[in-house]
């Protein structure tokens, strides 16, 4: 099947500015807030309509497993250095607070916008930006250490469908790997045996620096499901517990690799790009690089989108609420 294509959408000027003025008009809302996230996908509907559109076909009719928009309204000169705290704990200039809702209407054309209690501080936009007490661990704000290719957040049953990257500064052009899964490589045995709900995933080391409780807990399940003939995929392979005593399964688990690596790409992000990851297609990682901590280094902003709220509600405070506890 050859590299995965990362479908691409070019923004015109005119479609910039119209962007940047319907970001503008939402000024003043909390990006944190339910219920301006509501009215926030309700003003999506004003996009362009090409991007619209090609967002739509990349969420309807799984033709990629990743898509790029390029030339989104990100004034990386005015939003600061790159921060160095979580976004909680600092106060954000205007442009970045409208580069936060670019983010957000974009991923609204594919979902609604939730988050983690135990990420970022309860923040429904991560920062992922190095940061020194992480310099050497494979988390977001990591940086000498690579992020080795997963789906994200694997352990969890509400994990998201759709992840959302938007690129405020790379100058270093540290590329973020993506590939998807070539199941035809496979063998009916390897697919018989990743199909059964016998896995245990854990949650990776970001949902245990803030030292609270409750913590979330490992979830067993099958590494492929859905459509036999074209099977979806839940994968981390620093976070996964095989099965004892099942025979085939290390093979099994070896032929899922290959099938996946031959279509690794490594993909940099400009400032003004979005890269939306279909959760259930695509892997993504993070190759290593030198921080500096200058104010220069690699930023972007992450988006976690669900296609169905309804099924964490029980995880959250109310239905308005877009954090999940656990």
């Amino acid at each position: 099947m050859g590299a995965p294509a990362v479908a691409e959408y070019v923004l015109s000027s005119s479609e910039v500015e119209r962007i940047r003025s319907l970001t503008r008009s939402l000024e003043g809302g909390s990006i944190d807030d339910g219920r301006f996230l509501a009215r926030a996908a309700v003003r999506a509907d004003e996009l362009p309509r090409g991007l619209r559109t090609f967002l739509e076909d990349f969420r309807v009719t799984e033709s990629s497993p990743a898509c790029r928009v390029r030339g989104l309204p990100v004034e990386a000169e005015r939003m600061g250095p790159t921060p160095v705290v979580s976004s909680r704990q600092r106060v954000k200039a205007a442009s970045e607070t409208r580069a936060e809702l670019v983010a957000v209407l974009l991923s609204s054309c594919l979902g609604d916008v939730f988050g983690w209690r135990l990420q970022h501080d309860g923040s429904l936009i991560h920062d992922l930006a190095p940061r020194l007490e992480h310099e050497d661990t494979g988390l977001g704000t990591g940086s000498r250490q690579a992020i080795n290719w997963h789906t994200e957040d694997a352990f969890h049953p509400c994990r998201a469908d759709h992840v959302g990257l938007l690129c405020v500064r790379n100058p270093a052009e540290v590329p973020t790997t993506v590939g998807f899964l070539d199941s035809s490589l496979l063998s009916d045995r390897d697919r018989q045996l990743l199909s059964q709900p016998v896995f245990t995933f854990r949650p990776d080391p970001s949902y245990f620096v803030s030292g609270a409780e409750p913590l979330p807990r490992p979830d067993r399940g099958s590494i492929l499901f859905g459509d036999p003939a074209d099977p979806y995929l839940r994968f981390d392979q620093d976070y996964i517990d095989l099965p004892a005593g099942v025979e085939g399964i290390g093979d099994a688990i070896e032929s899922l690799r290959r099938a996946i690596e031959v279509n690794l790409i490594d993909l940099p992000l400009h400032s003004g790009d979005i890269l939306f990851l279909d959760n259930r297609r695509a892997v993504h990682g993070r190759a290593s690089f030198e921080a500096t901590y200058a104010g220069t280094d690699r930023w972007l902003k992450r988006v976690n989108i669900t296609l169905d709220l309804k099924r964490s509600r029980h995880l959250r405070g109310s239905a308005i609420d877009r954090v999940i506890r656990v």
